[in-house]
């Protein structure tokens, strides 16, 4: 039976080296994880992130893309679309690319590019998530990184909470497949946020990034994030020269 060690990064200051020789499954579920995944449900051909505004600015000008992002919660002046899953699933982007900038999810993006292989993970999309980068392990022979992006770089509730949820589906999946799964202490951790709560919009209620995203008036893109297993897109990191693109795994495998 083939062992697969798993870890989980419960901000990015836990991130390490050593996760670029595994599988990296990058959560931000509030919101830029949402944001992407809603964008390739509604068409996109491909979403591009970023860390820096002005690299945002500048690709959404010189290669007529749009632009979606935001600001410590508040969308960029002078973009297209904010960082929200809700308007991803209603503005026409269909055939389009979008690049996509915000405070905590494209930065995280941006540290870890340089693993085995990169996807975006959400309540979303976190069952087929969960397939996909155990299947990419088992055939890269690799262990999986979980990659929480956290608040400005420190520990959230609701990316520790997805996380635990997206390991229970590993778990699964694990299981189906005939893999044994060895898992860190920080994952045992994520999986007790997800016990310690009777559901994910208790916990996400109680979050720093839910708190901010209630604040500013996102309660539309809250309860977005809060779906769950509604979506089959995965998106797969690609590199091009230095820029970061996302696809949809089942379209790449078409």
């Amino acid at each position: 039976m083939q062992t697969i060690e798993i870890d989980t990064a419960l901000s990015i200051s836990d991130h390490s080296p050593a996760a670029d020789k595994t599988v990296c499954l990058v959560i931000d579920v509030i919101r830029a994880s949402s944001t992407i995944v809603s964008l390739l449900d509604n068409g996109c051909r491909r979403v591009y992130t970023v860390a820096e505004e002005e690299k945002a600015r500048q690709l959404g000008a010189e290669r007529h893309m749009l632009t979606s992002g935001e600001w410590q919660g508040i969308k960029l002046s002078g973009f297209d679309m904010d960082n929200s899953p809700a308007e991803a699933r209603t503005f026409p982007v269909k055939h389009r690319d979008v690049v996509l900038c915000t405070s905590n999810g494209t930065r995280v993006i941006d540290k870890a590019k340089k693993c085995v292989q990169l996807f975006i993970a959400s309540l979303l999309n976190a069952k087929v998530c969960a397939r996909v980068g155990l299947l990419a392990a088992q055939a890269a022979s690799s262990g999986i990184t979980i990659v929480c992006a956290g608040q400005y770089g420190k520990f959230v509730l609701d990316d520790a909470y997805c996380a635990g949820y997206v390991l229970q589906e590993i778990e699964k999946q694990a299981d189906k497949l005939g893999i044994e799964l060895k898992e860190s202490d920080a994952c045992r951790a994520a999986k007790a946020v997800v016990k310690a709560y009777p559901d994910a919009r208790t916990a996400f209620m109680e979050s720093a990034s839910g708190k901010v995203l209630l604040g500013t008036g996102g309660k539309e893109d809250f309860e977005v994030c809060l779906e769950t297993n509604s979506s089959h897109a995965v998106p797969y990191l690609q590199l091009e020269d230095d820029l970061i693109w996302f696809v949809n795994w089942e379209e790449k495998d078409r």
